[in-house]
């Protein structure tokens, strides 16, 4: 295993500081999890009893152990183990650490043993360090898998001992957009669904006509994508809303808040959507919680219909459709609260503010009961657990309350401090977990194991969902899976029909029958429910099947790749919008341009770009290596700037920087972990071929990149060469650039070693 992904096992952790032996308490309830960062009910609450009301870090009181890993993220506990996703220590400020700086999970044993951790590069993303390892895992009780979502865009099944079981690449697949700001969303699971949702301008049906909020569900087994949905209209703003499962009028519903500045309902097995109540003018990122047939969800931005800043929303889940107008039960305006997800329990409905105060609502009527003070900054979610609430506040608190109607009373507050040689306190972004009587809190320095071992824990049920409606015999849609595919020549594809009831309950699952092809894949054939790709295919093919059952229709996705050809794009022919039918966020972005007879790619930039100016297009699978890519491009200046252009192999960059006269080769754009640059000036106006591989061992990738003057002879030496002690295996081939004015691309040639 190469050492850009190193899986370590059963390391002796010396940076734990235990209390107990390691040979103590190794008992564990089996339905003692926090496999989901809300908990085993999705909302915050735990069942167990005679859990810590007390504790201190220095001195140590009612500490089991102490990590000196930490992050950002809610850890999760499954079946005695804690996993949590965040950023190695090294240092990116440090020039000789920055090179290892990288994402990664670890995992504890239940008495703070190290048992391993998966290190991994972070690519394709302006995220900094310091906001890596934003998403919580999640963990499955079923097989015992757990996952998690990178700021890379990895989404990612590993095995209780660290095994990859399978692994997708949601920029490089799905055209996942990535802001700088570290907003990276949590997946869950409900039943046989892995479900985790993000921005993205995919390709084919799904381009445009701008970038949308989508859900996807994976089989959580295989990775096998079941379905997509996009219920909502065009993002506002990245978002980090979680969505939950909850059953409303006997249908199963995956709620969550939308990057349109939404709330929305959908079909939790289907994708189907079901309501929609429009908020806020910027996205949401506040989990929703629900109680009953009530949703409660709040924001911190514009609100759509009046000059106040925030709103906590009370929402009728029962209805259909567009419900803003009708299901509102009640509000309040002018709370801005942003960040935490609430809690609900007794009646009482708790929502942490962004200045850090926590406030008590009656759940029915919307009326304030009273406030309580948690600190400056509210960003971690309360959990309730034994008639207490545990919460936490950025600036390095940790507080246990006792809440009533009447008021809150304090029972505990823990100011931490930076760990080691730190100045100033530590930082808490993370919610609290609880299971078998323990609570794990991961601050930016540590994480922390928090136990009253005089306490014999009392290990509660978790609540189940209301009984759902039971599956009815008549077909309301179907569903062809899986949804999309990536097909390369020779190979094959069987295929299976869902057929659902319209409340979404699976009815059948059935080989397909028959599969009709979409003109666009020509050459492919079917055989029963098997679609087959001849082995002398095109690799510019990219379409739909469909298939029909009682009246019912249903459609894959399917891009075909010929990994033995040259692949060439010259874009002649290509008119209005066109673009290759199998990149990845193309759309939008570039378009095909008459210059001078010739017709190549347009990257439209300064004042009249839309979106982001930053942008990369995949142009082929991420399991992609040895290759060489070219391509001719040219840059123009407007306003003074120039726009800055490149090439992409296995993740890393050949970056050619207009404005600074430079050449760089690179991974991740923040950091520039690895990254290698000289000086290449560059001219408006003027043509140039750039040229790029990598060779990979499993140790070491060395990148080797050349640029010269299209019309001269190719020069016999590379321009630069770059090497990375942490290799990127695999990386789909692509296109780079910054639009600070407008670009050209022509002539993409591709060429396997």
């Amino acid at each position: 295993m190469s050492s850009s992904q190193r899986v370590r096992n059963w390391i002796p952790v010396f940076a734990v500081f235990t209390i107990v032996s390691l040979m103590g308490d190794s008992g564990y309830a089996q339905n003692s999890n926090w496999a989901n960062w809300r908990g085993p009910e999705q909302n915050g609450i735990s069942r167990e009893t005679n859990l810590v009301e007390d504790w201190s870090l220095e001195p140590q009181k009612n500490v089991d152990w102490v990590a000196d890993t930490g992050g950002r993220c809610t850890p999760i506990v499954l079946n005695g183990r804690i996993y949590l996703n965040c950023r190695t220590k090294d240092d990116f400020n440090d020039p000789e650490e920055k090179i290892h700086s990288q994402e990664q999970v670890v995992c504890w044993a239940e008495d703070g043993t190290e048992l391993w951790r998966d290190e991994f590069n972070v690519f394709k993303t302006d995220i900094p360090s310091p906001r890596v390892g934003w998403a919580a895992m999640c963990g499955d009780e079923e097989t015992g898998y757990v996952y998690s979502h990178s700021v890379g865009g990895l989404l990612k099944c590993y095995s209780p001992d660290g095994e990859i079981v399978w692994e997708k690449s949601l920029f490089e697949e799905y055209g996942k957009i990535s802001g700088y700001g570290g907003r990276t969303q949590t997946p869950i699971i409900d039943e046989d669904r892995l479900i985790v949702s993000f921005l993205a301008t995919n390709w084919g049906d799904t381009k445009g006509p701008a970038p949308k909020h989508y859900y996807y569900a994976f089989d959580k087994k295989t990775g096998s994508l079941q379905w997509v949905s996009a219920p909502g209209g065009a993002p506002k703003d990245t978002n980090y809303s979680a969505p939950v499962v909850a059953v409303v009028k006997g249908q199963r519903m995956l709620i969550g808040g939308n990057a349109d500045g939404g709330i929305y309902a959908m079909n939790a097995r289907t994708g189907k959507p079901i309501w929609g109540f429009r908020m806020s003018l910027r996205g949401l990122n506040t989990t929703p919680v629900v109680v009953g047939d009530k949703v409660f969800i709040s924001h911190g931005e514009d609100n759509i219909d009046n000059q106040e800043f925030g709103r906590v929303q009370c929402i009728d889940a029962t209805g259909t459709g567009d419900v803003t107008d009708t299901h509102s039960v009640w509000r309040e305006d002018g709370i801005k609260a942003g960040y935490t997800a609430l809690l609900s329990h007794d009646g009482m409905l708790f929502v942490v503010a962004d200045i850090g105060n926590m406030i008590c609502y009656d759940c029915e009527t919307g009326k304030r009961l009273w406030e309580h003070d948690l600190g400056t900054v509210g960003k971690g979610s309360p959990v309730w657990a034994d008639g207490k609430i545990y919460a936490t506040e950025v600036n390095g608190h940790m507080h246990i309350l006792k809440p009533s109607r009447e008021g809150c009373e304090s029972l505990s507050k823990v100011k931490i401090k930076s760990a080691g040689e730190g100045i100033g306190d530590d930082e808490i972004y993370a919610s609290p977990a609880i299971a078998n009587g323990r609570v794990y809190l991961v601050t930016r320095d540590r994480t922390i194991c928090i136990h009253d071992k005089s306490k014999e824990v009392v290990i509660g049920e978790p609540k189940a969902l209301p009984e759902e409606t039971p599956a009815g015999s008549e077909i309301d849609m179907i569903q062809l899976r899986p949804y999309e595919v990536i097909l390369d020549a020779g190979k094959s594809q069987d295929f299976e029909v869902c057929a659902f009831d319209a409340n979404g309950r699976l009815i059948k699952k059935m080989p397909a029958a028959e599969l009709k092809i979409g003109e666009t894949l020509t050459g492919l054939t079917t055989s029963g429910a098997t679609l087959t790709c001849p082995s002398d295919v095109s690799t510019e093919l990219a379409g739909t099947i469909t298939t029909e059952v009682e009246g019912k229709t249903a459609t894959a996705r399917i891009r075909v790749f010929n990994p033995s050809t040259v692949w060439k794009w010259d874009f002649e022919g290509y008119k209005g919008v066109k673009v290759p039918p199998t990149w990845v966020r193309a759309h939008i972005k570039i378009k095909p341009f008459d210059l001078n007879g010739n017709t190549v790619m347009k990257v439209t930039g300064g004042a009249e770009a839309k979106g982001r100016p930053s942008h990369n297009i995949s142009i082929g699978p991420p399991d992609m290596k040895d290759f060489t890519l070219q391509a001719d491009v040219m840059m123009t200046e407007q306003r003074r700037q120039l726009a800055s252009v490149g090439l992409t192999a296995n993740r890393y960059d050949l970056y050619l920087k207009g404005n600074v006269g430079k050449l760089q080769v690179r991974s991740w754009p923040p950091h520039l972990r690895m990254a290698q640059t000289m000086k290449f000036p560059s001219d408006p106006d003027v043509w140039y071929t750039m040229k790029m591989k990598v060779e990979t061992t499993d140790d070491e990738a060395t990148i080797y990149g050349k640029v010269w003057l299209r019309d001269s002879e190719e020069p016999a030496d590379w321009s630069i060469v770059a090497t990375d002690p942490h290799p990127n295996q695999t990386g789909s081939p692509g296109l780079i650039f910054y639009a600070q004015a407008d670009c050209f691309f022509d002539n993409v040639v591709l060429t396997k070693e």
